[in-house]
């Protein structure tokens, strides 16, 4: 909304001095102090647990705020055009793309949303023209509980905080009617209409690249139609096929006009009842004729046991429907809104985990912009009384255990030592009052110092001080009094240099704020000399009411002490690429009146600024008005999920609140785990597992295991790729038949199979002519089975062997080791491996597991795994992973075990 305001400024500008009357002096309202009444189901709402970056970006959370820098607009807490804005951008600018899915932020309950069938448009005056332009005002509001972890051995109970996050700016309905195959989100409950699942590959003969989902005579009979991938249709039965209720006939006896052609001989229709009779013929199909006469055209085939309906008489019926069913397995329903163009506000809400589908981007114009663009605006904010919170959280904090203390406090006015090379445990960093002093506080995440490599960690055993010091060397985190950045080693005395638990909300502090968007404009009028002299002085009392409130106070004291500058969007853009300053702003709670709040007379107040009146109308500022009524929802919503009818709530900086507590999940793998699901793992084989964990646990977020239903999804295929002896290496021990039923190649060479393929389980080791396999047969089984194969050679080249299965997910085949070397590049830059050149490092198993999140991300199987607990989400996933495989109960029972036994759950 503010980034709309600011597009105006230069459509329509007239500084006429005569028309401004002195105002009047602002009255500001007095701090609310009636309480609310939060509706009893937050009251009972578990307490979040888990966070996640709403595109799932992996950066440390220090990067995600300056991160936030790149945006074109919507910086927390002023916008474009100076008025206050109570959340952030995801934008072009962020490296958003159009076709990424935004996601929740953190567990907890879907309590309104609002999905257009399309967005509004509002009509803007472009010169001599009209142009309509899009704007989505399509939202989400998730209500979440805060709660710090209980303490053991008490009956204490926690304090807790409800706060709400808000999606704004999200698709409409019709994109999601235009491609079933975009992933819809779960609070959206199940549609009647079912539609044939975006896998099914059933394919007609003659047509391979258009496949579908076979359409049968009969329960498992035979072929005569084709439905196309997302194709919504009507069923009745409770078969393992249903009958087609809404298609009269296959698709190639349908006329134009939605009637059924063709005329069948009446000598072979058996009757059933009424006008439906069965095909009864010696042949196993029977024509389907133009005309009832024959000779004449034969439009198609019906096999003998089709059902048909027929009209008229003589030696041809007129068909007027053929009974046809679909696999009832291969459709599946999809969820739609319960609503559209209106806001809807839940009575029973709808659980939320972290890292779940919110939705996707919008279209959005702003009115100075030729084209729309796709956007988010984030926000996070309560009702409840924070200053009381805080100061309970706090005390709170004091109770915990260390364990819990993840952030590292280096206060202002730290030394950073200059990096030498020579540095190291024996010749540690000098220390001199000459190094340059950090000019604020920062927080750093223990997991970002945990994160270091050895080089740039040193730690100092206890001397004969009795002190312990751990060195560490940051770059382009601290900054001096000019704003520099500087590079080099600082020093934690350990006991002396604070650890804090995030629950001390160390550095937050909460602003009440109480100006209008007249004061915020005015002042920025004042700050980009939009005003002449004259404007100037008459807007002065208004514009002094923003520049020295409490919110831009505070501001000041974060980027600029001695108040030398304005306090714009450029400014606060500029301060976000520090990292302390970035972490400062995120630290501000601000009580404000929410832009979602609408009221007429808060922008009619801003008529006299930008020039408009009924004599003068600014036509754009009028249908700029109409957008922001059009874009309130707090009216509608607010007391009915316990938010202050007022609309003033504390609002947060969203991402600074995710990245306070993203790594606090409360989820770890553990070795018990493990144990269950290889039960028949005896101890030697116990310490990789213990790796195996580790390995989860270091990396649970950009693995995307960051919810029970992935972690359960992922460990039922990785079972049955490892199997129960937990093999991260491809075995190549086959029976004949074994080789001709699993390998395409053994299947059209079953002679190969006989040399080299057992014929007795008991003896594994002796094929079909009595002969030893021995391991250069083994080698001889992958270069047949995967040579010219997923990138690797012919069978002489030998890469069947090379690149056959390891890891965790068994990654086969040069190709997909190729990439996997890539993806491994970019996220540990620093740990120099080549995987297509040493394949065997998958047998290690950091990149065993490492290879099989690989595969997980690269596929965005998680996504798949998202669509619930069921038998054919295992089938999607498995589908992807081995399509042709015969394993598909086998990984259904695995994850049935995981899941109803909750393997997973610590």
């Amino acid at each position: 909304m503010a980034s709309l305001l600011s597009r105006l400024f230069g459509l329509h500008r007239n500084h006429r001095d005569a028309r401004f009357a002195r105002p009047s002096a602002p009255i500001l309202p007095t701090p609310d102090t009636r309480p609310i009444h939060t509706p009893s189901s937050s009251e009972t709402l578990p307490p979040l647990k888990n966070w996640c970056h709403p595109f799932k970006d992996t950066q440390g959370p220090l990067e995600q705020l300056t991160q936030l820098a790149n945006a074109a607009a919507g910086y927390y807490p002023i916008g474009r055009s100076g008025l206050f804005h109570g959340g952030v951008h995801f934008d072009s600018g962020s490296g958003i793309t159009p076709e990424q899915s935004v996601h929740c932020l953190a567990d907890g309950e879907v309590v309104a949303f609002r999905v257009d069938t399309h967005s509004p448009k509002t009509r803007y005056f472009i010169d001599t023209l009209t142009v309509d332009k899009p704007f989505a005002r399509n939202f989400v509001l998730v209500r979440h509980r805060l709660q710090p972890p209980k303490i053991q051995g008490s009956a204490d109970t926690p304090p807790s905080l409800t706060v709400y996050s808000l999606y704004m700016h999200l698709r409409d309905w019709r994109k999601y009617q235009e491609d079933s195959a975009l992933p819809r989100p779960a609070y959206w409950p199940q549609s009647p209409t079912l539609r044939a699942k975006q896998t099914v590959n059933d394919v007609l003969a003659g047509q391979p690249d258009q496949p579908g989902l076979n359409v049968r005579h009969e329960d498992g009979g035979k072929v005569i139609d084709l439905l196309s991938r997302g194709v919504a249709v009507t069923v009745s039965g409770n078969w393992r096929y249903r009958k087609l209720e809404d298609r009269l006939a296959p698709s190639r006896l349908i006329n134009a006009d939605g009637t059924v052609a063709g005329y069948i001989a009446a000598s072979i229709l058996q009757p059933i009842t009424g006008n439906q009779h069965r095909i009864k013929s010696s042949k196993e199909w029977v024509n389907v004729r133009a005309e009832p006469k024959d000779p004449c055209e034969i439009l198609m085939e019906l096999p003998t046991g089709t059902v048909v309906t027929v009209s008229g008489e003589g030696p041809f019926r007129k068909l007027e429907r053929v009974n046809q069913y679909v696999h009832f397995n291969s459709l599946e329903s999809l969820q739609e809104p319960q609503a559209v163009d209106r806001i809807v506000v839940l009575e029973q809400p709808v659980p939320i985990k972290a890292g779940d589908l919110i939705g996707h981007l919008g279209d959005y114009q702003d009115s100075g912009a030729d084209w729309p663009e796709q956007k988010l605006h984030l926000e996070v904010f309560s009702g409840d009384d924070i200053e009381v919170f805080f100061e309970a959280s706090r005390a709170w904090a004091q109770r915990l255990p260390d364990k819990d203390k993840t952030w590292l406090k280096l206060a202002r006015g730290t030394p950073v030592a200059a990096h030498q090379d020579h540095i190291r445990a024996s010749l540690l960093p000098i220390w001199s009052s000459d190094n340059p002093c950090s000019d604020a506080d920062l927080l750093v995440p223990k997991s970002l110092l945990d994160g270091l490599p050895p080089e740039r960690k040193i730690r100092v055993p206890t001397g004969a001080s009795g002190k312990t010091y751990n060195w560490y060397r940051l770059d382009n985190l601290l900054h001096d009094a000019d704003d520099k950045l500087l590079n080099g080693w600082v020093r934690e005395e350990v006991g002396v240099t604070p650890w804090l638990s995030p629950w001390s909300w160390e550095g937050y502090d909460v602003t009440f704020d109480y100006s209008l968007p007249k004061h915020a404009m005015a002042s920025f009028f004042s700050a980009v000399n939009r005003f002449s002299d004259a404007q100037r002085e008459r807007f002065r009392p208004l514009a002094e009411k923003d520049h020295n409130g409490p919110m831009k106070s505070r501001l000041y004291d974060i980027i600029h002490r001695n108040r030398d500058g304005q306090m714009t969007a450029d400014e606060l853009q500029a301060a976000l690429r520090l990292p302390a300053k970035a972490q400062a702003i995120s630290q501000l709670v601000l009580r404000k009146e929410s832009e979602w709040f609408y009221q007429a007379q808060k922008w009619d107040a801003l008529d006299e600024l930008l020039g408009h009146s009924g004599s003068t109308p600014h036509l754009n500022w009028v249908a700029e008005k109409q957008r922001i009524e059009q874009m309130g929802w707090w009216g509608e919503v607010a007391e009915k999920v316990g938010l202050p009818v007022w609309g003033r709530p504390y609002h947060f900086h969203p991402m600074g609140l995710v990245g306070h507590f993203i790594g606090q999940s409360a989820y770890c793998f553990t070795l018990d785990m493990m144990k269950k699901i290889y039960s028949k793992v005896n101890s030697p084989a116990f310490p990789r597992m213990q790796e195996i964990v580790n390995e989860l646990n270091e990396y649970i977020e950009l693995y995307s295991l960051d919810t029970e239903l992935r972690r359960a999804h992922f460990w039922a295929q990785v079972m049955q790729e490892t199997g129960s002896s937990l093999s991260i290496e491809e075995s190549f021990i086959y029976s004949k038949q074994g080789l001709i039923g699993t390998f395409g190649y053994f299947g059209s060479h079953p002679e190969k199979a006989t040399v080299l393929g057992y014929e007795n389980s008991v003896q594994k080791n002796i094929n079909a002519a009595g002969e030893t396999i021995t391991n250069a047969n083994y080698k001889e089984i992958a270069n047949y089975a995967y040579g010219g194969r997923l990138g690797n050679g012919d069978h002489a080249s030998g890469d069947g062997w090379k690149y056959r299965g390891r890891g965790l997910k068994q990654l086969t085949g040069r190709s997909n080791y190729n990439m996997f070397d890539k993806w491994h590049r970019k996220h540990w830059p620093n740990d120099p491996v080549n995987f297509e050149e040493q394949p065997d490092l998958l047998l290690e198993t950091k990149y065993a597991v490492r290879s099989a999140a690989y595969f997980w991300v690269k596929h965005r199987l998680y996504e798949i795994a998202d669509g619930g607990p069921s038998g054919d989400i295992v089938d999607k996933i498995t589908t992807i992973i081995n399509k042709h495989t015969t394993s598909y109960p086998q990984r259904r029972e695995n994850f049935e075990k995981i899941w109803k036994e909750k393997w997973l759950i610590s």
